[in-house]
C-alpha cells in the first residue's frame, strides 16, 4: 500500500509540473529564426515595422542577430543611405523590427 501512494503522488507531481509549462508553451509560442542579420552601422529595435513605433534597443555596429528569412512591408523610413518600406523581424531585444537598409541579411 505504501509503495502505491509513492507512485500515485510522484505521477501527479510529474503531472502538476508539467501543466503550467505546458499552458504557457501554446500561450505564446516561440519564433523560430533560420535567418541571420549583422548591422551596417547603429540601428533601432522597434516593436513594430514603423519608424515611429517603440524602440526596444539597438544593435550596435557589427552586432548580429537571428532573424526572419523574408522581410515585412511597413512604415517608411529614411535611413543607411536611402528610403525604404521593408523591415526585418529579428529576435534581438525580445524581438522587432529593424530597417533592411541598415542590415546586412543572411538568408
Amino acid at each position: 500500500m505504501g509503495r502505491r501512494l509513492t507512485v500515485v503522488a510522484a505521477t501527479t507531481l510529474a503531472l502538476g509540473a508539467l501543466v503550467p509549462a505546458t499552458a504557457s508553451a501554446s500561450a505564446a509560442p516561440a519564433q523560430s529564426f533560420a535567418c541571420s542579420v549583422v548591422a551596417k552601422q547603429t540601428v533601432i529595435v522597434r516593436a513594430s515595422a514603423n519608424a515611429g513605433s517603440t524602440a526596444k534597443g539597438q544593435l550596435n555596429t557589427g552586432e548580429s542577430s537571428s532573424a526572419s528569412c523574408s522581410a515585412t512591408s511597413g512604415g517608411s523610413y529614411t535611413a543607411c543611405g536611402g528610403t525604404s518600406t521593408w523591415w526585418i523581424h529579428v529576435s534581438a531585444r525580445g524581438g522587432g523590427y529593424v530597417a533592411q537598409r541598415c542590415v546586412n541579411w543572411y538568408t
